[in-house]
């Protein structure tokens, strides 16, 4: 179970001098009421963070989504992480949406994504990865696997090649050329052995990791760190992001179900998000001629 958490719009008297929280069910969902707001002073909001652990706590809940204001909070969502609270902020959700994106991608490419080839870096071979690689191996012209464990991969690379003839280069050379690859995806890997790679000056790059920023000054291509989702309106609720609200409803089913949750809920890629905040479709026709770092 996930239980919403927002901030009151208007704090009684009563409210704010004993620090009430207040608790509503709509729909289904559980959401608690904090008697903060923006004047809130910081002495104000330990103790009213404090009182909600103790709340959470008692109830044996400790899955909990945060309104945007309160996730802005760095302070908040950090006392809460370190009282061992799993805070959902859509990075689980990600990786379901890594064919979904490579497509968008090619959308504003307006180029076809079968003619096409991409770069999955990636060191784990978990069942959402497998799945990815499936999915897009069906899809795409010619798709490369880049991972410090080839061995991890050679199951699904060697079925994918006896029983359906497609074939997935693989390799632990991050030294890789990928000046003929449309877009890299860095699943797992971290930010300086992302920066060991051979990253075309313009290159389009989807970095799954939070925070991962391309070092060189030469980089002028696309780092996507992010991106809106288009999700059913039962299921959003006021005030929090949709990514967010969609993996809490997702949170805790199987993964092959999750993927067919997705298919059925016709959830979509929105505006894709990098460094200095929403990537224009102009941006990726703007893209200059390969030249590597």
């Amino acid at each position: 179970m996930v239980v919403y958490i927002k901030q009151l719009r208007r704090i009684g008297f009563w409210q704010s001098l004993l620090n009430i929280i207040q608790k509503e069910n709509i729909e289904g969902k559980e959401i608690i009421y904090l008697p903060l707001n923006e004047k809130s002073k910081e002495r104000k909001k330990e103790k009213v963070i404090k009182k909600l652990s103790k709340y959470l706590y008692s109830n044996s809940i400790k899955n909990i989504a945060l309104e945007k204001n309160l996730m802005k909070d760095e302070k908040i969502v950090n006392t809460l992480q370190n009282d061992k609270f799993n805070i959902i902020d859509g990075s689980k959700l990600a990786r379901f949406f890594v064919y979904d994106v490579i497509r968008k991608i090619y959308e504003y490419k307006k180029s076809n994504i079968e003619a096409g080839e991409a770069t999955l870096i990636v060191n784990e071979n978990d069942s959402i990865n497998v799945e990815n690689i499936i999915r897009i191996a069906h899809n795409i012209k010619r798709l490369n696997i880049i991972t410090t464990n080839t061995k991890k991969f050679k199951k699904i690379v060697d079925y994918l090649y006896e029983e359906l003839g497609i074939i997935i280069k693989l390799s632990n050379n991050i030294k890789t050329n990928l000046r003929t690859t449309d877009i890299i995806v860095n699943i797992d890997f971290p930010e300086e052995i992302i920066n060991k790679l051979e990253i075309p000056n313009n290159a389009i790059i989807v970095n799954l990791p939070k925070n991962i920023n391309i070092n060189s000054k030469k980089f002028t291509g696309i780092n996507i760190k992010s991106w809106e989702l288009e999700i059913p309106n039962k299921y959003k609720l006021e005030g929090f992001d949709d990514v967010i609200m969609y993996e809490s409803v997702v949170h805790g089913k199987p993964i092959l179900k999750i993927f067919e949750q997705i298919e059925n809920d016709f959830v979509k890629i929105g505006r894709l998000i990098g460094v200095n905040g929403v990537i224009s479709s102009k941006e990726f026709l703007n893209l200059r001629v390969d030249i590597l770092v």
